[in-house]
């Protein structure tokens, strides 16, 4: 089985400095989530299950999925995706 690419994009993440940017992992490696904090967004890939710990844990953060083709030029391209998308929803907040 292949690594899941938020392993390389994290590992990218964490040696620019990103450390708001972490990887969640449960079930063995089943459950693949990058965690931001503040704001409260996470990233999923669309190709992964729901879980219920999104809905635990993650119930007040914003969800934003990414595609197959979203991760499929590298973990760099996917990580300047993921600069953009936490640019773009840097004001978010929870509406629950």
């Amino acid at each position: 089985m292949a690594a899941h690419p938020f392993h390389a994009v994290a590992d990218l993440a964490a040696s620019q400095g990103m450390d708001h940017l972490v990887l969640k992992l449960a079930d063995d490696g089943g459950y693949v989530r990058l965690v931001q904090q503040d704001p409260p967004l996470f990233f999923k890939h669309k190709a992964d299950p729901s879980h219920p710990l999104d809905r635990a844990e993650l119930y007040n953060f914003k969800r934003l999925a990414l595609s197959e083709e979203d991760c499929s030029n590298g973990p760099e391209a996917t990580l300047a995706l993921i600069k953009m998308l936490l640019a773009k929803f840097a004001d978010y907040t929870p509406k629950r």
